[in-house]
């Protein structure tokens, strides 16, 4: 079959993310003055480029969640499908809040619609995709279950 690899999205939400490219660009800026400006770079390209992922294996029915660590080191263990029991489909809200100088507040809301594996009691969940329509997550599902976990249950929130 095949292997795929979906990227959820960065690590550190859009402020700390943003952080992350100020210090690669005053890190680059100064580095001609002091080689400890690489205090500056290294992290500052961890903030901005690290990022969440999981890659499905449908041949050998397993998943990897992941962390890309510098948006190059992958970092996660396979899992075996057999320990999950069901598909969830989740709508998330999440708030990134942030403030300027004069303390006025800036909010970002994103939503998005998430394909989940769930363990038989719940207590083990993987985030296989995130999506903006719940129908492409369904259609997901259902293509998933029949390659996956031929007798699942299917639950949406």
């Amino acid at each position: 079959m095949e292997v795929k690899n979906n990227k959820l999205g960065k690590l550190f939400g859009p402020s700390f993310s943003y952080t992350g490219y100020v210090f690669i660009a005053v890190g680059i800026i100064t580095i001609s003055y002091s080689l400890t400006s690489l205090v500056l770079i290294i992290p500052g390209i961890f903030i901005a480029f690290t990022y969440t992922g999981t890659i499905i294996d449908t041949e050998n029915k397993r998943v990897k969640p992941y962390t890309s660590l510098f948006g190059i080191i992958r970092t996660g263990k396979w899992i075996d499908v057999a320990r999950f029991s069901r598909f969830n489909i989740i709508k998330s809200n999440r708030k990134y809040t942030s403030y300027s100088r004069g303390s006025v507040r800036f909010d970002m809301n994103v939503s998005d619609v998430s394909l989940l594996l769930l363990s038989h009691y719940g207590n083990k969940k993987v985030i296989l995709n995130r999506y903006t329509k719940f129908e492409d997550a369904q259609r997901e599902m259902d293509e998933l279950s029949g390659i996956l976990l031929p007798d699942t249950k299917k639950i949406w929130l």
